[in-house]
């Protein structure tokens, strides 16, 4: 591995979506999908099995295993978290400053 030259540009971003449209929501969903995966890992459920159980295909399971997230709402997110036994909790607080628009955290 080399060492970066003072010539090499670098982009520093807070998480891969920063700058994107939507790029708080996708970060999100992302954090939502690996919460979804770990739970399946850790029932131990087949992709069939984590389908029976989400209420959704065994292709849409691999969808989100391999974080492709498009055809998924926050709703349908949630829905799948509830179908594993997760809870969710979800706080609304007010954003500063006024002037910019709010922002999207899962934790």
């Amino acid at each position: 591995m080399t060492e970066p030259s003072q010539k090499d540009d670098f982009v520093v971003t807070n998480h891969p979506f920063e700058g994107l449209k939507d790029g708080e929501a996708r970060l999100a969903k992302a954090k939502i999908a690996l919460q979804i995966n770990r739970s399946i890992r850790r029932m131990g459920l087949t992709q069939r099995e984590a389908a029976e159980q989400l209420l959704i295909t065994q292709p849409e399971v691999s969808m989100l295993a391999n974080g492709r997230l498009s055809g998924f709402s926050f709703d349908r997110l949630y829905r799948c978290l509830q179908a594993l036994g997760v809870d969710i909790e979800i706080r609304l607080k007010e954003h500063s400053p006024r002037d910019t628009a709010g922002c999207i955290y899962v934790k």
